[in-house]
């Protein structure tokens, strides 16, 4: 009796070292997926040409009978006004030397002036004159104008654009974001042609932001910074 009473108690003994053991591998599995959270995997950006460019439109002064706003920047001068018999677009051009170009649709409202700016901007490895305005209700539209050239072209976003080098290649690319859940891409020059990219799709999100000041992109508490042509984690 004595010696079924030690093989019992060494059977019990061995049974609890082993569930022992398990709880410890357990805590260890958990402890290795939280490591491996911290480390994100990167994501590739996919690029693919997008035909923006287009020649600008010559117009004459005469059509510039119902001006609104008239703004000049560096020896340009920009003309928002309203079409004969139109009273609800707003159009924008430019004076380029002698001549006249229209650049597009730029708004609705006479009233609201404040939302048609001009600067000029460095992207894509290029100077332009960037006019911005509102192609409809949450839709805002940003043309870059190319001026240097004996014809003068256009390229035309309909998005809240930003011009930085997210890439730090030392050429400025195009952050473009419209939505009310922020859909957010990258115009970029590669081979000598646009080239753009979704970030939504590439991270697979509803909304992605673009924060300026860290010059990285957002996706609720993630964060994510380009280098070459894919997102990275920064951790």
């Amino acid at each position: 009796m004595r010696r079924i009473g030690i093989a019992l108690l060494t059977v019990f003994c061995l049974l609890a070292g082993c569930n022992q053991a398990s709880d410890v591998l357990v805590s260890n599995s958990t402890i290795d997926e939280s490591d491996i959270g911290e480390h994100r995997m990167p994501y590739s950006l996919s690029f693919t040409e997008v035909d923006l460019e287009k020649p600008l439109k010559k117009n004459v002064e005469t059509d510039l009978t119902k001006v609104i706003l008239k703004q000049e920047i560096d020896n340009y001068t920009t003309y928002y006004y309203q079409k004969n018999q139109d009273d609800q677009n707003i159009f924008a051009a430019i004076k380029i030397g002698t001549n006249i170009f229209e650049i597009g649709q730029v708004g609705y409202s006479a009233e609201n002036t404040d939302q048609y700016t001009i600067s000029l901007v460095n992207a894509l490895d290029k100077n332009y004159i960037k006019v911005t305005g509102a192609c409809g209700a949450n839709c805002p539209i940003s043309y870059y104008i190319q001026t240097d050239t004996n014809s003068p072209k256009v390229l035309q976003i309909e998005a809240h654009t930003v011009e930085a080098d997210v890439d730090q290649d030392g050429t400025n690319e195009i952050i473009a974001t419209v939505g009310t859940a922020a859909q957010t891409s990258i115009y970029k020059i590669k081979n000598a042609h646009i080239v753009a990219t979704s970030l939504n799709e590439a991270l697979d999100a509803q909304e992605v932001t673009y924060d300026k000041e860290s010059n990285t992109f957002v996706v609720g508490a993630d964060i994510w910074r380009v280098k070459g042509e894919e997102l990275v984690s920064p951790k």
